[in-house]
């Protein structure tokens, strides 16, 4: 079983970091980021005086979603914090650690 992770984790470096690696700035510092996804959706929202009511919470939802190396980032960033990304403040709304790498997913409320 070891020699099958150990392979894996070499695949990690040798084609999904090589292939698929894009440099972002996350708070301030440049990372080696491997984009998972992209999304934004209009939030739901009601008509009242034939406007839609919903501008303090925004019209849409951002979302984005990266892996980084946790040994190049550090401590797993905290759900709810803000995180700066490509100069963008999102809130952190999940990480989730696998196999040496962090899946972080990113959320932005827009008008």
């Amino acid at each position: 079983m070891t020699d099958f992770l150990e392979m894996a984790m070499a695949d990690i470096d040798e084609v999904f970091f090589q292939e698929f690696v894009e440099k972002h700035t996350i708070d301030g510092e440049e990372f080696d980021v491997v984009p998972y996804e992209v999304d934004l959706r209009e939030r739901k929202s009601h008509w009242e005086a034939g406007a839609k009511q919903n501008f303090d919470q925004g019209l849409y939802i951002s979302q984005k979603q990266f892996f980084v190396r946790a040994e190049d980032y550090g401590p797993a960033p905290k759900i709810g914090k803000p995180m700066e990304y490509d100069n963008i403040t999102y809130s952190v709304k999940n990480c989730q650690t696998e196999h040496g790498l962090y899946l972080v997913t990113l959320e932005r409320v827009r008008q």
